[in-house]
């Protein structure tokens, strides 16, 4: 009588017990990197425009005041990034990703009431005031929007800025408004007479005037649409937490700076 063989389920029960052990390790693994990335900001895409002197482009390079805050908030969370991480887009494809994709941070953004249900929000960064302004050379006065409205003078306005949407939810009709690609070409439209007017914020406008070899003094605002805070916008789809961790260290960095 010969030996008996051993079943092929004993042979290959130790084999299968190591794999799944190796799984188990495995996966483990994996679960802590996925929870040391949600300790830190890494999962989130970070978006921003030229919108001087809180966020632009000077010597090939990401600077300003949110762009570092950012930094700052990076450091304070532990997460690894930096400003060369931040992707630079014109304002209108920035707006829409931050509004359409999750985990999408676009910075600086005007918080407003219209705006406030479409984003989480964590801020603030500084105060802005967004002006109609018009031309030194065509200098204007006017009373009110429905003045202006009256006289049918033409506003360049950038798609989905905080200008053109204030324009249009004070009634100011979209007949008026005379969309620019960015802030340079609505200043080269004013500059030229193509409008009457340019929906954008003083300070930056200024400082765009400036860059471009303007006065500042060039600009006259005659009418002021707002004045509000910006914040860094996060989609809505956004983890909660992530966005607690941000507010908690913008806080912890502006609390730690020294006062002016």
């Amino acid at each position: 009588m010969g030996l008996a063989q051993p079943s092929p389920r004993r042979l290959y029960r130790p084999r299968l017990n190591r794999l799944m052990v190796v799984l188990c390790l495995w996966l483990a693994n994996v679960a802590n990197v996925e929870a040391d990335a949600s300790d830190t900001l890494a999962t989130l895409t970070f978006i921003t425009e030229e919108y001087p002197p809180y966020n632009y482009i000077d010597e090939q390079q990401l600077t300003g005041v949110s762009i570092d805050l950012l930094e700052a908030i990076f450091a304070t969370t532990k997460t690894p990034l930096s400003r060369h991480d931040v992707r630079y887009y014109p304002w209108v494809r920035g707006y829409e990703l931050a509004l359409s994709q999750p985990n999408t941070v676009l910075f600086s953004t005007t918080r407003t009431p219209a705006r406030e249900s479409s984003f989480h929000w964590v801020g603030p960064i500084a105060q802005d005031r967004v002006v109609l302004l018009a031309h030194r050379d065509a200098p204007m006065v006017i009373a009110s929007l429905p003045e202006a409205i009256d006289r049918s003078l033409t506003v360049a306005v950038i798609r989905e800025d905080i200008g053109a949407q204030a324009l249009l939810e004070a009634g100011y009709p979209e007949r008026l408004l005379i969309p620019a690609i960015d802030n340079r070409s609505a200043l080269n439209m004013l500059n030229r007479g193509r409008v009457d007017l340019w929906a954008y914020s003083e300070d930056v406008a200024g400082w765009i005037a400036e860059s471009e070899g303007y006065p500042k003094s060039s600009l006259i605002p005659i009418h002021t649409l707002s004045e509000s805070s910006l914040y860094f916008a996060i989609n809505q789809a956004t983890d909660q937490r992530l966005v607690t961790l941000m507010q908690q260290a913008l806080d912890r960095v502006l609390a730690e700076r020294p006062r002016r």
